[in-house]
């Protein structure tokens, strides 16, 4: 884990793989095991139904039944992305038992972060509201210059304190508007088969949703009508944060009427109420990236119980999988970083085999069909020269990639 805090992460320093507005998302997940004791500092925790940690003395006899006990570690990790979301770079990971608090072992890689780094690099922080410690907040404005959004706590004297300026009519709101996911284009080089199936598709999926009766209308309690943001400016009641935030407040109305508070906090001047609101967005993008490590890329196959090899395991997943994102972004294919494993294999596979064939100041690009077609239909002492030669290649070229380099 040093040396990938460490050397590792320099690496990806000097190729220039840290984007210029320097923000980073940090976030913790668990990553479960066997129920077996000897998977070494190992966690059984009380999970809900959602993967969420819960204790057993506050659940009633219902609640419990829908809660199991689960073996688990625990994976802290700074994660480095740009505003649009287009690659995810891991920064700095932490692997250790699942029962350890996440918050000081983060801002502890925040702090290994800016000392093998420097300061300038890591400019802005996304957290949840587990890292939710005001002294670390301060520490991380005033020493580093890394400026922190993350939520409050709704038992916060600062949500309180904003929560009664909203309720008494004190904040000036403003509508906000989700931006609308955008339509993926139609590839212009779709063959016309494909293109004839597709539509063949669509009319079929029509036809079932008109044959298909209406669904119950959703609970009105679910249903949100309408969102509005408003700011406050420099509030100074997180008295355990050594400088004033701004705070975001979050008004959600329901359909069937009542509203609900969620307030943001931020180091930085909050200029754009709805700028802010979109790059705390960035945060939840994480779910689906862990979703797809340990799904698709092995980060919860843990053949050893040993927790030496359990890191190594974490650490090299991850490694592999930074790398992927950044030769992608590097060779201009962004557009595969979202993809899983499979898919962004199965769109690099070449999807036109050509053979080309030189001889003095000609060359001939032939399909493999054509090319044994061709072969085929050679002359008999022709095509004994080509089976000659051809074999004489492939031993030559067998000869030379059993040792591609020198011992």
């Amino acid at each position: 884990m040093d040396w990938f805090n460490g050397e590792v992460v320099g690496i990806f320093k000097q190729h220039h793989a840290f984007d210029g507005e320097g923000i980073f998302i940090g976030d913790a997940t668990y990553l479960f095991v066997p129920d077996n004791p000897n998977y070494e500092n190992s966690s059984r925790l009380l999970f809900d139904e959602h993967n969420h940690p819960v204790e057993a003395s506050r659940l009633m006899a219902k609640e419990r039944a829908r809660c199991s006990w689960k073996r688990c570690y625990k994976l802290v990790s700074l994660i480095h992305t740009n505003r649009a979301g287009e690659f995810f770079l891991y920064a700095g990971l932490v692997v250790t038992a699942g029962q350890d608090h996440e918050a000081p072992l983060l801002y502890r890689l925040v702090e290994t972060f800016v000392g093998h780094h420097g300061r300038g690099v890591m400019k802005r922080l996304i957290l949840d509201r587990g890292f939710l410690d005001g002294e670390q907040i301060g520490r991380c404005r005033q020493e580093w210059g890394i400026q922190v959004l993350l939520p409050a706590r709704k038992n916060m004297e600062i949500y309180q304190d904003v929560l009664g300026l909203a309720k008494a009519g004190e904040l000036c709101f403003q509508p906000w508007v989700a931006p609308a996911p955008s339509s993926k284009p139609i590839p212009v080089h779709r063959p016309e088969g494909i293109q004839k199936r597709e539509e063949a598709r669509q009319r079929t999926l029509a036809r079932k949703k008109a044959q298909t009766p209406a669904p119950d209308p959703p609970d009105p309690s679910k249903v949100c009508v309408r969102s509005e943001i408003a700011a406050v400016s420099r509030v100074e009641t997180f008295s355990r944060c050594p400088i004033p935030l701004d705070v975001l407040v979050n008004r959600e109305t329901y359909a069937d009427g009542h509203v609900d508070y969620w307030v943001l906090l931020d180091t930085a001047p909050i200029r754009d109420p709805a700028h802010t609101r979109k790059e705390y967005g960035l945060r939840s993008r994480i779910e689906e990236r862990h979703r797809q490590l340990k799904c698709f890329r092995d980060l919860e196959s843990f053949p050893s119980r040993a927790f030496s090899l359990v890191i190594n395991q974490v650490v090299f997943v991850l490694l592999t999988y930074s790398l992927l994102q950044w030769f992608l972004l590097r060779i201009h294919r962004k557009e595969l970083n979202p993809k899983t494993q499979a898919r962004t294999l199965e769109l690099l596979r070449p999807t036109l085999t050509v053979i080309v064939i030189y001889y003095q100041n000609y060359m001939a690009f032939l399909s493999p069909l054509e090319h044994q077609e061709l072969v085929l239909t050679l002359e008999e002492s022709a095509r004994k020269k080509i089976l000659a030669k051809t074999r004489r290649l492939r031993r030559s070229l067998a000869r030379a990639l059993n040792h591609a380099r020198p011992p």
